[in-house]
This record gives C-alpha cells, structure tokens and sequence, in this order.
C-alpha cells in the first residue's frame, strides 16, 4: 500500500470528485459476514464515455499508483472466485467496461474479483530508489563518479554566485504562496510538451493546495521550497507514508536558474532530507524522464487491468485499443482512452 491508499488521500479525493458531475461515485467496501471485519476497498467511479458505461478506480488522473486495498490473507478466503465475482458485480451495478490504470504491480488477487479480466503493460515504468542510513554512502553507491563531479561543480557554482536555501511548508498563507511558484514554473515549463498538464486546471490545482495545508503539518503532504538568494526559484510536492517518500510534481525558475542544474541538486537535497528523516524508498513516480536514471533508481512496471461486462464493452475495447495503435493526434487519443 502506498500514500495513494492512505483514507487521508481516499477522504481528498471523494471531496474532489464531487466537482464532477458527469462521474458517480462507488466505492466498494467488503466486509467479513461473520466479523464484520473490514477486507478490501474498491474506489471506483462511473462515467458514459462514447456511448458505454465505463466503471474505473477512482483516479482522476491524479493517481500514479491505482491499488484496490485487500487483505493479505483475502486470496486464502476466496474459494469460490466464480460466486466472488457474481456478488461483486451485483454489488457494483451494471457496466460495459472496467478499468483500473496505473497498477504498480499485477496482483493475481485482483483477477479473483474480475476471473475474465487481463493486465495490459503500460508503455512508461515508475522509478524507485532505495535509500540507506548514510547520504554520503547512498551517493557514493547509486550516482557514478562523473555524475558526482559534474553535481559538484554544478553546486559550487552556483553557492559562488548565491545563497540557495530549503524550506519545509507548513503555515497556510506559505504553502499558497509556494503552490502559486509551482503552478507556474510547471506551466511555463512544459508548455510545449505534449499532455495536458493537470495542475493548470484550478480544481485540480486547488486539491492539491488544500490536502497540503490539511496534512503538511502530519508530514503526509511535504511541500519543499528552495530560494535563490531571497527568490523562490524552485518547489517539489510529496506525499508520504509508511517510509515511502513518492514525488509528485516539482516547478523550476530555469531562467534564472536553469544553468546550475537545479533540478539535479535539488532532488539531491530532498534524497538527503529523506535519509535524515528515516524515509526507506524514495519514489519518483510514473514517467520515464531520463534524469531518473541518475539516481540509481530501480525500474517498476505499470499495468491496466481491463475487465468487460457485454457486447457493447468488447467492442468498445477492440475500438479503443485500435486507436491507440494508429498515428492520431493526442488530443483525440486523450478523448478515447
């Protein structure tokens, strides 16, 4: 389980799905009949897309990682899987297709739910890197020599040139100042890159900045702000739980900036925060962004798990994956899948 299974995430997002409309929200809750004791959790929505009724987890496009919350032990009291799924599908209501995007891992445990459902491997990976008790040993051992002296002279330029400052966000009034940075270094940054960039959108923008001033100060949320003599030049959000530090988003000032290989260092300083906090795994999250690679990181395959419910939801499916085989434009392909 990660920070995106936490009930503190889970408590954000049924807030935010509620400021849309055209999604219905059902989350699923088993329970032990004999103890009434909570085994798993299904956060789904439903919404008609192209005419079908498509049920999916409930991530909004805002989850890296989509985990229904089980049991260890649920596979061992499932000996049925065929009743299980009729249950589950009477419970859920009717649909044509099931999704569940960004799986970290494909967990047999899910398929007892769904018998005819099947993983699909994503084309992009998350990245992870292990981290130990020493900063300077965890260094030596996941950034090669080269790398180390080419930081190094990055970082001694730039303290020639000014004084550069981290700072952990709790207080309110801070937290949006450094949400307002973030957005728009992120905007003018990837601007030309294909995607839509979700934080532009102000609901989106604003879940982000109320979880962080609900949580900053329980240390789910870590909202970092570096400054360069003075300026807010930099801002990385976080979530963390159990150990596990996941990066979501970071905004840059390159133009001020840019030359000194801000993102680099900073992500060092983060990772040595991390160490010195007792973080075990720092996570990068989804996206095959070549700087990952610099950091020793550990590659984790993604997965969709697909499960269809009718005739329409077959064809739909057959539809949808030969969109996304054939050269259309993005926008069109963000439409259909």
């Amino acid at each position: 389980m990660t920070a995106f299974q936490h009930p503190i995430w889970h408590k954000a997002m049924q807030r935010h799905i509620k400021n849309f409309p055209e999604f219905e929200e059902r989350t699923l809750q088993m329970r032990c009949e004999e103890s009434g004791r909570l085994v798993g959790v299904f956060p789904m929505v439903v919404r008609k897309k192209l005419g079908a009724t498509l049920m999916e987890y409930a991530n909004m496009g805002l989850v890296d990682y989509a985990l229904p919350i089980l049991h260890k032990e649920i596979a061992n009291w499932v000996p049925d899987a065929g009743y299980l799924s009729k249950r589950l599908l009477e419970t859920l209501g009717s649909y044509d297709v099931l999704r569940i995007k960004h799986m970290p891992t494909c967990d047999p445990s899910v398929l007892l739910f769904f018998p005819t459902s099947y993983y699909q491997r994503a084309d992009f990976s998350a990245y992870v890197t292990e981290l130990g008790s020493d900063y300077e040993a965890w260094r030596l051992e996941n950034i090669s020599k080269s790398e180390r002296k080419h930081r190094d002279k990055k970082r001694r330029a730039m303290m020639r040139e000014g004084e550069w400052k981290m700072h952990l966000l709790t207080d309110a009034q801070e937290i949006r100042l450094g949400m307002d940075h973030l957005r728009a270094f992120h905007k003018d940054r990837y601007k030309d890159r294909p995607g839509e960039d979700l934080i532009q959108n102000p609901l989106n923008f604003d879940f982000y900045v109320d979880l962080a001033i609900e949580n900053a100060a329980n240390g789910f949320v870590r909202l970092y702000q570096f400054t360069f003599d003075g300026d807010i030049v930099a801002v990385q959000y976080a979530i963390e739980h159990d150990g596990r530090y996941l990066m979501l988003m970071m905004g840059l000032d390159f133009e001020r900036v840019g030359r000194y290989s801000p993102g680099l260092l900073m992500t060092e300083d983060l990772i040595c925060q991390c160490i010195k906090d007792g973080v075990k795994l720092f996570d990068f999250t989804v996206g095959d962004e070549p700087y990952k690679l610099k950091f020793g990181t550990t590659k984790i395959p993604i997965y969709t798990l697909w499960h269809t419910h009718s005739m329409l939801g077959n064809v739909g499916l057959t539809v949808a994956e030969a969109v996304n085989k054939t050269p259309i434009s993005e926008r069109l392909r963000r439409w259909v899948s």
